[in-house]
């Protein structure tokens, strides 16, 4: 009940104090969301959110944690990614900079934190595949493609930060599975820290005029976090013997990565840069087909909850893990299938709602 409730409850309540202490000093210092271009909101917005996050996040692990371990490393890596976005933020930073404190993040992650990927599991259904000198190079990656996976989904109020919920939600329950209570505490306290953000974010009548972003600050955190989790919690050695299958944790992460997976093979595709900014992700779509922001916000995130779903009902149920791996790989397969095509895709939904609205 405490892990469950209290916890979160009191890391949310530190968040949304250090929200609303930070939105004003992030209008007098000029750490604003101004429209334009992309951006389609009409306000200026406080770049205030991964701030208050990673505020919150420390207060939990330093109220809430006997002793921090080698969390110590992920502390760091969130409190490192967070000056970089919170730069970037304020004056810009050029990608290739960016790219490199990511990368510098990963390190503490593998070398200070020695947090890393062992095995991929048994994929293929022989054995499982054990990486040995690719475990620290593959953990980097991951690291680099999930931070910037949820810089590109952070295009809808509520949006990556209800996702990064899910997945954290995700977590507590998988860490509880193989018995590892330190992990299944922070990633409570990480829901806790979202909870706070996600009172000024989502779309909700409460939220009034008091609405703040997430800013590069906090969507470079927070993928840094997840895939903390998703290593730690698949590799036997951090859990006593126990873990939880790689592959089910790209089910959690599910939306997250399929997005990703299909905005970058489509750009390469294209021979455009597989990292440049259009409107091309899954939450544009929804909104070209006139759906309201909130109705779109509601599709992505119920997604999200009934892919790792599936993925954890699958892994309790003893599907075999080269057959759940095919599985997500369908999945990404049609969601690339449906955004590679999104024009003629769109011309046919938009005829058939057309066609309902006409015979009721």
């Amino acid at each position: 009940m405490f892990d469950f409730f209290w916890v979160p409850l009191m890391v949310a309540v530190v968040s949304a104090m250090a929200t609303l202490t930070l939105r004003p000093l992030a209008a007098l210092g000029g750490l604003l969301d101004r429209p334009g271009g992309r951006k389609r909101h009409g306000d200026e917005v406080p770049l205030v959110g991964g701030l208050a996050i990673v505020i919150a996040v420390w207060v939990g692990a330093i109220l809430f944690m006997r002793g921090q371990g080698y969390y110590v490393a992920l502390l760091g890596g969130i409190t490192v990614l967070a000056g970089v976005g919170l730069v970037d933020d304020f004056r810009g930073m050029s990608p290739l900079t960016k790219l490199g404190f990511q990368i510098f993040a990963a390190i503490l992650m593998t070398s200070w934190g020695g947090v890393f990927l062992m095995s991929l599991g048994d994929l293929l259904g022989k054995r499982d595949i054990e990486l040995i000198n690719w475990g620290i190079p593959l953990t980097l990656f991951a690291v680099v493609a999930v931070i910037n996976a949820m810089n590109m989904v952070d295009g809808l109020d509520g949006l990556a930060g209800g996702l990064a919920f899910i997945v954290f939600a995700w977590m507590v329950y998988l860490a509880g599975e193989v018995q590892n209570n330190a992990a299944q505490r922070l990633c409570a306290v990480f829901c806790g820290a979202l909870l706070g953000f996600l009172f000024f974010n989502a779309p909700h009548p409460l939220r009034g005029k008091r609405r703040v972003f997430l800013g590069d600050a906090g969507s470079m955190m927070l993928g840094f976090a997840i895939v903390w989790f998703a290593v730690e919690l698949s590799q036997p050695a951090y859990n006593a013997g126990k873990h939880v299958p790689p592959v089910v944790m790209l089910w959690v992460t599910g939306f997250i990565l399929i997005d990703l997976l299909a905005v970058v093979v489509r750009r390469a595709l294209l021979g455009r840069n597989p990292l440049s900014a259009d409107r091309t992700h899954m939450h544009h779509l929804l909104l070209r087909l006139n759906l309201s922001p909130r109705f779109a916000l509601l599709i992505i995130l119920v997604s999200n909850i009934l892919l790792g779903l599936c993925g954890v009902l699958a892994w309790k149920a003893g599907v075999p893990e080269p057959l759940m791996f095919l599985g997500f790989v369908v999945a990404a397969f049609l969601h690339l299938l449906v955004m590679s095509n999104v024009s003629r895709f769109l011309r046919r939904l938009r005829a058939v709602m057309r066609r309902f609205s006409k015979n009721p």
